[in-house]
């Protein structure tokens, strides 16, 4: 059990904190909360793995397949697997992000 999300992972100054919670949890899929400073960013990548991103606090650019979403607060967005996509963190933002088959 983990009481609050946000409390796990700090930003600090020009890079990105992450910390995985698979194992905390019980999982196999992974799942990861990361930190995210304004401005910082998480360039092209694509995984096997579809994604979920749930932005938890601050808001972020999701960009999929050159098209672009701003998810704020509370905000969700599915990212299917083998889809190249980035993001970019327009204000300080935490995020979870859950991967499954």
């Amino acid at each position: 059990m983990i009481d609050n999300l946000l409390e796990l992972v700090k930003y600090h100054d020009g890079q990105i904190a992450s910390r995985s919670l698979t194992k905390k949890l019980g999982m196999n899929n992974p799942i990861t909360l990361y930190a995210m400073p304004a401005g910082e960013s998480i360039s092209n990548e694509s995984s096997k793995l579809c994604k979920l991103i749930q932005v938890l606090e601050g808001s972020l650019q999701v960009e999929i397949a050159g098209e672009k979403h701003i998810l704020n607060h509370q905000g969700l967005i599915s990212i299917a697997a083998n889809q190249v996509h980035n993001l970019y963190a327009l204000k300080d933002t935490k995020l979870l992000q859950i991967e499954a088959e």
